[in-house]
């Protein structure tokens, strides 16, 4: 079984320098050696960037997406995408559009702290990707993580991944169910994996998305420029409410309009909204499918990079 290994830097890559958490490429292989005595893999390792994740630009996600288009015309039984925490779920589900119907797994896996701390889930996450590819559960675009509070590490589907709250290094998948679990052997959930019809293929990401991201916060002030703005987003309230009783926002809202810019919303899966949503088709505003905001922000960034 031959696996790829594609190391891009991060915590699982990094070690403690000087009080300061830094990337260190050395520290990366570590990760090979409990498989030294494995005689049914052979693992083959690539590098196209080593960066801290926060880093992250559109520069490395097309770097990565070219690393893994060459890495699936070659005969192997998986890949493993070695990444930082911060930003795992952008770069994961970047390439789960770009490679969604690939033949092979794609498995990113991650640390929350750095391999030579032994509270790093680095190990537990690298052994679940090697055991999902060696099993052949599934093909497709997945993340393989263990939360420091549970003793399963879950494998999720990137585009259903929540972002992290705050100050805190775990992850769930949107409504809190993963596609599979593993404690040894594997758990397969009632989760549906996303069906692509055709390869979407490698976007070549523009170096400024164009996407005013607008949060929403009681007493916000609305003073946008629309300068190099393609579309907004808003990221409402759990509910999917905004503070429509704003009169800065409503004025906001029409000069998007009579600047052409779209507007989008993140909805819920709810079947009753909210009074103060009413408003949202008057103000030209375009709900989304109940996805995650990084899910519907990549998708955007991936649509004004064509455009």
């Amino acid at each position: 079984m031959r696996i790829a290994v594609i190391f891009t830097g991060g915590t699982i890559g990094s070690c403690i320098k000087d009080d300061f958490i830094g990337v260190d490429n050395k520290m990366q292989y570590v990760l090979l050696k409990n498989y030294e005595s494995d005689n049914e893999i052979t693992f083959e390792t690539y590098s196209p960037y080593s960066i801290l994740s926060e880093n992250l630009s559109a520069n490395e996600l097309n770097l990565l997406q070219e690393e893994i288009s060459k890495r699936l015309l070659e005969d192997f039984d998986g890949i493993i995408v070695t990444h930082g925490t911060d930003t795992l779920q952008y770069s994961s589900t970047a390439i789960e559009f770009a490679f969604g119907n690939c033949k092979i797994p794609i498995i990113f896996v991650s640390a929350d702290y750095p391999l030579e701390d032994d509270r790093s889930n680095g190990y537990p996450n690298f052994q679940c990707a090697v055991e999902f590819i060696r099993n052949k559960i599934a093909n497709g675009v997945f993340v393989s993580y263990k939360n420091d509070d549970e003793l399963i590490t879950n494998i999720h589907i990137p585009s259903t991944l929540l972002e992290h709250n705050e100050l805190n290094a775990n992850i769930y998948s949107i409504d809190k169910k993963s596609f599979a679990e593993y404690n040894g052997e594997f758990k397969i959930n009632n989760v549906k994996l996303p069906e692509y019809n055709k390869q979407t293929g490698i976007v070549n990401y523009t170096s400024n998305s164009q996407i005013l991201v607008i949060p929403n916060v009681p007493g916000q002030n609305y003073s946008y420029s629309f300068e190099d703005t393609k579309a907004i987003l808003f990221k409402p309230y759990h509910s999917a409410t905004l503070n429509t009783a704003n009169e800065k926002f409503i004025d906001f809202c029409k000069k998007a309009t009579e600047n052409q810019i779209p507007m989008y919303i993140l909805s819920n899966d709810s079947d009753t909204g909210y009074e103060s949503t009413k408003i949202y088709k008057e103000l030209n505003i375009i709900p989304l499918p109940h996805e995650t905001f990084i899910s519907a922000y990549m998708k955007l960034w991936a649509q004004t990079s064509k455009n």
